[in-house]
């Protein structure tokens, strides 16, 4: 599956990024020191701890996330703006801008302080993804529909080994 490639490409790329991080730096000669030092193990279990957690949220009830990221993602866009963006005048306005950042990005507000465009930011890059999943059942509900599809196709395949059993054994002449 495309998305399921893409998303392990994306978390295989920030694993290296930070692994490459931690590495000393092979040209520093030894006992120099090579400038910041590497992040510890801790911050490498952090942001893997950080990744396992936010993964868990946005998929726990899809409806869920999406609803969250649009009002919170309002409420601080237009308390980021209000009084210094002219097109973010009212929360309908951060409304539309927020909503449209789940997808095409189609506005004509654009954020104009640092914290507007940081929540535009992560609104823009993980909007798609939660707006395509918005009417996936919860993982609760995937997770029972999976083990039930599991024991169907395990008791299917014992069926089939019994079946295939039975032709392979000799049978007893009649006469």
């Amino acid at each position: 599956m495309p998305r399921d490639a893409d998303k392990a490409a994306l978390h295989a790329t920030f694993d290296l990024m930070l692994r490459a991080l931690s590495q000393p730096k092979a040209s520093a000669a030894p006992g120099a020191s090579a400038g910041a030092s590497p992040p510890p193990d801790a911050l490498i279990e952090a942001y893997s701890s950080a990744k396992t957690t936010l993964r868990d949220l946005a998929t726990r009830d899809p409806m869920d996330s999406v609803a969250t990221v649009v009002g919170l993602g309002t409420v601080l866009f237009y308390l980021a703006e209000k009084g210094k963006n002219e097109k973010c005048n009212t929360i309908w306005d951060a409304l539309v801008f927020i909503t449209t950042c789940l997808s095409v990005g189609y506005d004509d507000v654009f954020a104009r302080t640092s914290a507007g465009k940081a929540i535009a930011s992560f609104v823009m890059t993980v909007g798609p993804k939660l707006s395509a999943s918005i009417f996936d059942p919860p993982k609760r509900e995937a997770d029972r529909e999976a083990a039930e599809t599991a024991a169907l196709q395990r008791a299917v395949l014992a069926r089939l080994d019994s079946i295939l059993a039975a032709l392979q054994t000799p049978s007893s002449p009649h006469a």
